[in-house]
C-alpha cells in the first residue's frame, strides 16, 4: 500500500469515527430529551432540529473533512 493509500485509509477511518461518535451523541441527546420534556410541538421541533443537525455536521465533515 502506497502512502496515498494509507492517507486515504487513515482519513476514511478517522471519519467513520466521527460518524459514529455523533450518532452516538445523538441518540444519548434523544433519550435525554424524551426522558425530560412532555410531548410538545416545541420537542419535536427540537428533535427534527437536532437530526438537521447532524446532517449538517455530516455534510461539513464530508465537504471540508475532519480536523
Amino acid at each position: 500500500m502506497g502512502l496515498e493509500d494509507e492517507a486515504r485509509a487513515y482519513a476514511l477511518s478517522k471519519k467513520k469515527l466521527f460518524n459514529e461518535e455523533l450518532r452516538d451523541l445523538q441518540l444519548t441527546m434523544i433519550k435525554y430529551i424524551n426522558a425530560n420534556l412532555y410531548d410538545s410541538h416545541e420537542k419535536d421541533n427540537a428533535l427534527r432540529q437536532l437530526h438537521s443537525s447532524i446532517l449538517w455536521a455530516e455534510e461539513a465533515a464530508e465537504l471540508h473533512g475532519i480536523k
